[in-house]
Parts: C-alpha cells; structure tokens; sequence
C-alpha cells in the first residue's frame, strides 16, 4: 500500500523542476540534515539554521519515500530521534532540571517512524 502511495508521490514530485532534479540525491540531502543536526548538538549553530535543517531533513524524507528508500530513511529518522533523546536527558539533567515534552515527543514520533522504516526494510 505505501509503494502505491510513494509511486504516486514520485510522479508528483517528477512534475516539479527543481524537486525532480533532487530526486536522484535523496539520501545526500537526509544524511547531510541528520549529520548537521548532531554537529548542532555538539556546537549550536543558531536557532535560523536549526530551524532550516529540521525542513531539509523533511525534505529529504519525502525524497526518500518517493524513491522507496526505506534503509535511508531507518537511519535519517534514528538519527533524529537519538538527538532527541539526548535533547530530553540535557533538559532533565541540565541546570535548570526541567522536563522537556516537546523532545519526548519528537523523540516518540520520530523513533517510531524509524521503526516503521525498519520493518519495511527488513521485510522485503
């Protein structure tokens, strides 16, 4: 049922100029949002700049579900949820010990959506 869904979303994207020319790179655009977002996570690189990788690593979702590139996305959206996580235990643990709801959960969301990945992946 999903390739169904992602053959059409192929199509859709084909259609547009500048999205169909980063069909073919979309696990360089996932992997390189997840890779700056842990660089994010070591040294901050500023809320503009977090902000606009949190929508290319979206994008690079939707590249990803186009081409059906199910490992790609296991790993992109792992990576995600994993800078989450460690988002919540700096917020518990941090100075000022507070809970974080939004990092729990983006890290839910995020993490299941990877699980969902890994079991199309493996089950192939």
């Amino acid at each position: 049922m999903i390739e169904n869904l992602n053959g059409e979303l192929k199509k859709y994207l084909e259609g547009k100029p500048v999205v169909s020319a980063l069909l073919s790179f979309d696990m360089i655009v996932l992997y390189v949002a997840a890779g700056l977002m842990l660089l994010n996570l070591i040294t901050p690189l500023g809320g503009f700049v977090s902000g606009l990788l949190l929508y290319v690593l979206l994008l690079g979702v939707v590249l990803c579900l186009a081409n059906n590139n199910f490992t790609a996305l296991m790993i992109g959206l792992g990576v995600k949820a994993g800078i989450e996580i460690v988002y919540l235990l700096i917020s518990i643990f941090g100075k000022y010990r507070a809970f974080s709801w939004s990092s729990l959960y983006a890290a839910v969301i995020f993490g299941f959506f990877a699980f969902l990945a890994y079991k199309k992946t493996f089950s192939k």
